[in-house]
């Protein structure tokens, strides 16, 4: 009997990929982990409690109500945008599935890079074209020609990162906005970090342009566990979304969750404003140390790179002997590291670390 070929049925584009790796950690050991841009900032007794008592009469019998009148009028008061035009996703990752399934074969994908790492491993098991966009070595914006050099006449989609991971800076947005003016672009800006930032979002320009789509997450504030997401965008482009959006794709506890916890807003406004000041510190912190260069952040990461290849091993071992998860890279970006802001007891043991290897060069 011929054995099973798997080439016979699963497609080249997915048979290349490889599986997303997620850092395993051992329970035993007290690992100081800063490396999934999660909160590590966990709820309060009063606030567990009320939410204990919120979600228990939650019906998990029932298949979950996407249409929930209470939870779509909390994020219509919340965003001031109408529930015609947003969708929930089982994350952003969803949400980007959903805008790539949807997209014709001749229109191509525009990434910067670097940036995260899912835009192109989505597309390209959907067989699209992508196209990289290098960022500026200096300060990663956009080329400033990005725009001039815009075919009016082809079909493109960019996706911004805003700000942009893992390097934390905003793009420029006059950039944006030029490619916003070519109607055979589409155009989404992922948000998931603007909660650290202040600059203002984009969600106040859906009415402006029909080819915008906006990605909105909580994952980056204390809820990466409920794997929520939002997409705005104008009628045309979210009625087709609607179509392939999968039905009770969010899961009843999230729902409830999520109509909880924006009614109670505050506890989280509180640990964006930690994060910040944490965010600020760590800088302060990491940026006199002679083996790195620390750039500046406007989420709730640092990125951080080695100052001479010649500390790439010495250093990955430190880490590892040491317990510390960050995210590292591969590539070009080999000698960066990105470090997600802890509590300040996290942030004070990082950078006391770090200053014992800076001593031991």
């Amino acid at each position: 009997m011929p054995s099973f070929n798997i080439d016979n049925f699963i497609k080249d584009s997915v048979r290349k990929l490889k599986a997303y790796k997620v850092t395993e950690i051992d329970p035993l050991q007290k690992a100081l982990k800063l490396d999934a841009n999660e909160s590590n900032y966990i709820l309060s007794k009063n606030i567990k409690k009320k939410y204990a008592d919120y979600i228990k009469n939650t019906l998990i019998n029932l298949y979950p109500d996407p249409n929930s009148k209470n939870l779509l009028e909390s994020v219509e008061k919340f965003y001031g945008i109408s529930s015609k035009n947003f969708i929930f996703g089982n994350g952003s990752d969803e949400l980007i599935s959903i805008i790539l399934l949807s997209l014709k074969k001749d229109v191509a994908v525009n990434i910067p890079s670097p940036s995260f790492s899912m835009y192109e491993i989505i597309a390209e098991y959907n067989d699209l074209k992508v196209k990289i966009i290098k960022l500026n070595d200096k300060n990663f914006d956009l080329p400033d020609n990005i725009a001039s050099n815009d075919d009016k006449n082809m079909k493109k989609l960019y996706f911004f990162s805003y700000p942009n991971n893992p390097t934390g800076n905003h793009f420029n947005r006059k950039i944006i906005y030029g490619l916003l003016e070519n109607k055979n672009n589409l155009v989404v800006v992922d948000e998931a970090y603007i909660f650290f930032s202040d600059e203002k979002s984009f969600l106040n320009e859906l009415a402006k342009y029909e080819n915008l789509i906006v990605l909105k997450t909580f994952s980056k504030i204390g809820l990466a566990g409920l794997r929520f997401g939002l997409l705005f965008s104008g009628d045309k482009l979210i009625n087709e979304f609607k179509k392939i959006k999968l039905p009770y794709n969010i899961n009843s506890l999230t729902l409830s969750s999520i109509e909880f916890f924006l009614k109670n807003f505050d506890e989280f406004e509180k640990n964006i404003k930690k994060t910040v000041k944490q965010r600020k510190v760590l800088y302060e912190k990491l940026k006199v140390l002679p083996f790195i260069k620390v750039y500046r952040s406007d989420a709730n990461f640092l990125l951080i790179k080695l100052s001479n290849e010649k500390y790439k091993v010495k250093f990955d071992n430190f880490l590892n002997e040491n317990n510390i998860i960050i995210r590292n890279f591969t590539g070009d970006m080999e000698l960066y590291y990105r470090i997600t802001v802890g509590t300040a007891k996290e942030n004070k043991k990082l950078a006391d670390f770090f200053i014992k290897f800076s001593e031991s060069l």
